[in-house]
């Protein structure tokens, strides 16, 4: 009888002490809920009815929270057209993220983009900045062209990288002769 008293006291105690915090408990629904994952995945973007740029990445987190981002940590690949479906430029990063509700994107470790011309540009990290509709960066850049090798820190693009401005130049510049052009 003593061991059945006993018993009864230990499931009573472990019954009694696996007791959740509701409130703990939503907390933690509530977190996982707030996050969204992808794989293999294919974003088209257009704008006009006209496509822009095709986003490819093997994984995508999508946070839900305040302020909404969408994260891309296994790389990421975007190809740029022109009006006329031409493959304008080309950007790669191992890291990406993109700010929903401002449009801003960050990209990082081992950013290349190559235009059309076949100028490469190489950075640790380039920024989007939508309302001023240019690409920045503060970081070391590397830019190969077919002529010439530049360096330097900071860095503003338009948008398909045909215009580009290093904001401070390290290192020697080929400058074509103006009479040579004529």
């Amino acid at each position: 009888m003593i061991r059945k008293i006993i018993l009864f006291f230990i499931v009573a105690l472990a019954a009694s002490s696996c007791e959740n915090d509701i409130q703990a408990v939503m907390e933690l629904d509530a977190k996982k809920a707030a996050v969204e994952n992808g794989e293999d995945i294919v974003t088209i973007f257009s704008q006009g009815g006209k496509v822009t740029a095709k986003l490819l990445a093997p994984t995508m987190e999508r946070s839900l929270e305040r302020p909404p981002y969408v994260l891309f940590n296994n790389g990421l690949k975007v190809f740029m057209y022109n009006d006329t479906l031409g493959l304008e430029s080309t950007l790669s990063a191992k890291k990406g993220k993109y700010m929903e509700d401002e449009g801003d994107v960050f990209l990082s470790d081992s950013v290349v983009v190559i235009n059309k011309k076949g100028e490469r540009l190489d950075t640790k990290e380039l920024n989007y900045d939508p309302k001023r509709k240019i690409f920045y960066s503060r970081e070391e850049v590397f830019i190969k062209t077919p002529t010439d090798s530049l360096h330097g820190w900071g860095l503003e693009a338009n948008e398909d990288f045909s215009v580009k401005k290093i904001l401070k130049v390290s290192g020697p510049i080929t400058v074509e002769d103006s009479a040579s052009l004529q």
